[in-house]
């Protein structure tokens, strides 16, 4: 249970970690407002977890009918479900808890969030439009996400003296831009961003544009990873052509 005499500055210091952009850094602090009322309730960080999951799939299904106003409704939930997901992590990290489901959980909610809520989206804008390619375009953005997670190199699948090489290699592979401008353009693209373009899309009811915008983007973003990472194996396929299948 957290001390009452505990000041912001102290959590953010218990519950710190690495940021992979300013803003990022922000939206951890400004969570902490919704963070610190629930350290003095019982509420498990998996519970949060498991909330935030549910409303997702909520989020998700309001989709299907293509009607504005539960398009709207539709992606609030589902960008309140990303925010608890800054929630859940720093009640563990302040409270010092961690559990093996937690992270599973964690993982269910990567690989069926968003593939799930593009899957209904592209389903509800095929009804609203009458133009049934939208969801071939929402099909092709659930499988390029899903399949971006799927190709990842499994260090596990490597003998033990070379699992550390490949999880370097799979960091490397990340998301996480260093340039700063392009960070800006990721963090207006990413869902964990309460003013991403998907919710800003949905709020000014242009949907189908926005399945027009992120279906290539996660098509790339599926032949970027595979790329990198063929080319880092082959180059090190060079260097220690001993490693073991």
């Amino acid at each position: 249970m957290i001390r009452p005499m505990q000041t912001m500055e102290e959590l953010r210091e218990l519950c710190k970690k690495e940021y992979y952009s300013k803003i990022q850094r922000w939206m951890h602090y400004l969570m902490l407002y919704v963070t610190r009322p629930l350290l003095r309730t019982n509420i498990t960080p998996n519970q949060i977890t498991a909330f935030w999951l549910i409303l997702q799939l909520i989020g998700s299904g309001m989709m299907i009918f293509g009607v504005y106003w539960m398009n709207v409704l539709g992606v609030v939930l589902y960008t309140m479900a990303m925010l608890l997901d800054y929630v859940d992590g720093q009640i563990a990290r302040i409270k010092k808890i961690s559990t093996y489901k937690g992270i599973y959980l964690e993982e269910l909610g990567i690989y069926f969030g968003s593939p799930i809520f593009f899957l209904c989206l592209s389903i509800g804008v095929a009804r609203w439009t009458g133009d049934y390619r939208y969801f071939l375009l929402g099909v092709t953005s659930a499988l390029a996400i899903l399949f971006s997670k799927l190709v990842q190199i499994n260090p596990l699948s490597y003998s033990i003296e070379k699992r550390e090489i490949l999880l370097a290699l799979r960091k490397s592979v990340s998301t996480r831009p260093k340039n700063k401008h392009i960070g800006y353009l990721a963090f207006l693209i990413r869902r964990s961003n309460p003013l991403n373009l998907l919710f800003l899309g949905i709020l000014f009811n242009v949907p189908h544009w926005m399945l027009l915008v992120y279906t290539p983007l996660y098509v790339l973003e599926l032949c970027r990873k595979l790329f990198i990472q063929l080319r880092e194996l082959h180059r090190l396929d060079k260097q220690k052509p001993e490693l073991n299948r």
